[in-house]
């Protein structure tokens, strides 16, 4: 069993993309080395959308501060904290006055050390990640590189990319010849006989646990009876 085959069910690339998000720089390295190895494109997939703070401060003052308005004062300043001057004055630009002096007065009295600022920057993304999640930030068009479509895994899954496989060179593309449906010798591919078993398998398995769910509820109906009787 490859590291992948638990996360290519809906939602397992946000899952995955999660724990890379949380683990440290080296420790995400070696994860996506792994990946890479079973398969580039996932690998790719997933490196492109790794959140980072750097890539949160680069966003538009106008969605930052439905970040910075949102997020406790302290983790802020902690986060920020020791970073160039120009650019904390450039990132909290988009706050009221009020709201930046509280800021910079937090940051001016802290000393965080460097494990305390990892934590609040990791608390930071967390965060946003919510925010995403939520509706609060819509990366569609805060920062569309880092969209993730409903259905990825399908994408990724149904890539062309032969996992085990060496990809094809560019010359090998131009010459490949297209697999156009109808243009076949009359017998059905063996991607279409796998396809419909594997339906025929989810039917089956949906429909036992329809059974095993009418028949539960049958149950629990007998009891909810029997106890309306004795009261």
């Amino acid at each position: 069993m490859g590291m992948l085959d638990r996360y290519k069910k809906k939602g397992g690339f946000y899952q995955l993309l999660q724990l890379l998000e949380t683990s440290p720089t080296a420790k995400r390295e070696q994860f996506l080395t792994l990946i890479a190895g079973e398969n580039p494109v996932w690998e790719e997939a997933l490196r492109k959308r790794i959140l980072t703070i750097a890539r949160v401060y680069s966003w538009e003052g106008q969605y930052l501060v439905e970040i910075f308005s949102r997020v406790q004062p302290t983790t802020l300043a902690y986060a920020l904290h020791g970073n160039p001057q120009e650019q904390v004055d450039n990132l909290l630009s988009c706050l009221p006055p009020i709201s930046k002096r509280k800021i910079t007065d937090l940051m001016a009295e802290a000393a965080p050390t460097p494990a305390e600022k990892g934590t609040c920057v990791s608390k930071m993304l967390t965060e946003v990640r919510g925010f995403i999640g939520q509706g609060i930030i819509r990366l569609e068009k805060v920062d569309p590189e880092l969209h993730i479509p409903e259905n990825i895994e399908e994408i990724l899954n149904t890539t062309s990319f032969n996992i085990g496989s060496a990809p094809l060179t560019d010359a090998a593309k131009k010459d490949a010849k297209p697999n156009i449906v109808g243009e076949s010798d009359g017998a059905p591919s063996a991607g279409v006989n796998q396809e419909a078993e594997f339906l025929k398998r989810k039917v089956n398995q949906l429909s036992s646990e329809v059974n095993a769910l009418k028949h539960e509820n049958t149950v629990l109906k007998d009891k909810l009876a029997q106890i309306k009787k004795i009261a």
